[in-house]
């Protein structure tokens, strides 16, 4: 292997896909997230993967684009979409969640693969080594 562990910065929802899609391929990964020392106006949690913006994730019709990018996403084994699917609420032809329950689910995902260490506490820095940085969902009032 080239590198002995990944680091991922941040443990929202791409962060928090990354760590799971990583540890599942083997590696040893370092999921940083700077809450419950760091918040931010648009968190209430200090779970991961903390809905904030909504709890929909769109249409799940194939001809739509949300409802596409669904389908490719389940071909592709996405944890985090299966957890939405396990705490989906009505919604129409949405998928829709129950944040609290959707961002529990994640965290069992996450705490079931010993080869993830959550480290705590906001990222002031580069980390030293093999990272990832997931583009973050910027809250706007």
């Amino acid at each position: 292997m080239l590198f002995d562990q990944v680091t991922v910065v941040g443990g929202g929802l791409a962060g928090s896909e990354c760590a799971i899609q990583l540890a599942d391929r083997g590696f040893a990964v370092k999921l940083r997230e700077m809450r419950p020392q760091v918040s931010s106006p648009a968190h209430h949690t200090d779970h991961l993967a903390e809905l904030v913006c909504s709890n929909s994730f769109k249409s799940t019709r194939p001809d739509s684009a949300a409802g596409l990018l669904k389908a490719e996403l389940e071909r592709m084994g996405s944890v985090l979409l299966d957890c939405a699917h396990r705490a989906a609420v009505p919604a129409g032809g949405a998928l829709a969640v129950d944040r609290v329950k959707f961002s529990e689910l994640v965290e069992a995902e996450v705490a079931a693969r010993p080869n993830i260490e959550v480290v705590h506490g906001e990222v002031t820095q580069i980390p030293e080594g093999t990272w990832s940085l997931p583009r973050r969902c910027v809250h706007r009032r």
